[in-house]
Order: structure tokens, then C-alpha cells, then sequence
């Protein structure tokens, strides 16, 4: 995959993550003006662990989504694994989908060595910090 690629996945990720709660434990309330300042504590290899970890649960969303949709017919509208109610609606095997996508986005982050609210938090941030998406942009660069 192409760094630029691979950059723009990474940041639609992040938007993706941000608000559609990809990782069950997001909670935009907990996030507070100390996320700038946060930023800044995010190390390059918390940078790297957390690409990997995104850009596998990217593909893995886009295969699920796409599964779900074959199922249901029609696009898929937002799915969010912290409110899994929103799976209500969903054919059984549908739901089922969605739930083993939300468990294995969760598995995924952790085997890359995050939990997932750092994985959330870090999410926020490069959605809100120019230099940090940068930073990003380079270890992706780099992988």
C-alpha cells in the first residue's frame, strides 16, 4: 500500500473511530482540553502499534461491512460497538457479524499492544492535533 495511501486511511480511520465508536470502550465525554497536551505523550512506537492496529481493523471493517451489507441488501448505515443496541435491527447472522467484528477490533488493539483506551485516545488526538497527524503521517511513511 502506498505511504499516501496509507496516511489517508489511517486519518479516515481515526474520523471513523471517532464517531462511530469503532472500539467498544470510546466515550467522547471522557475526553477533556488535556488532549493537546496528551498529545505530546504519545511516543513513536504508541504511533506505530496504533496504525498497524488501524489500518487491520480498517480492512477488517470494510470485509464486514461488506458481508453485512450482502446480507441486509442495502448499505450499511453507522455501526457503533460502544452502543451495540444499534445492532438491534440486524438480521441474527448480521448481528452476529457486528458483534465478532466489535470483539475482534477490540482483540486486534490489544495484540498490537494498546489497550483500547489509549487506542481511543490517540484516535482523538490525531483527529485534533495537526502536528500529531503529521507525526503519524511519518511512521506510516517509515512503515
Amino acid at each position: 500500500m502506498k505511504v499516501g495511501s496509507q496516511f489517508f486511511l489511517v486519518c479516515g480511520l481515526a474520523v471513523f473511530g471517532v464517531s462511530l465508536g469503532v472500539v467498544p470502550e470510546y466515550n467522547q465525554g471522557s475526553i477533556s482540553i488535556e488532549s493537546t497536551a496528551m498529545a505530546q505523550n504519545v511516543s513513536d512506537e504508541d504511533l506505530k502499534k496504533y496504525a498497524q492496529a488501524a489500518i487491520e481493523i480498517e480492512n477488517l471493517r470494510k470485509t464486514t461491512y461488506s458481508n453485512i451489507e450482502g446480507i441486509v441488501g442495502k448499505s450499511m448505515g453507522q455501526m457503533s460497538c460502544n452502543q451495540r443496541q444499534s445492532f438491534s435491527q440486524l438480521p441474527d447472522n448480521a448481528r452476529n457479524m457486528a458483534i465478532e467484528y466489535c470483539d475482534q477490533s477490540e482483540t486486534i488493539v490489544k495484540n498490537h499492544g494498546l489497550s483500547v483506551n489509549r487506542f481511543n485516545q490517540i484516535t482523538q488526538q490525531v483527529k485534533q492535533n495537526p502536528s500529531l497527524k503529521q507525526r503519524l503521517q511519518s511512521i506510516i511513511g517509515q512503515m
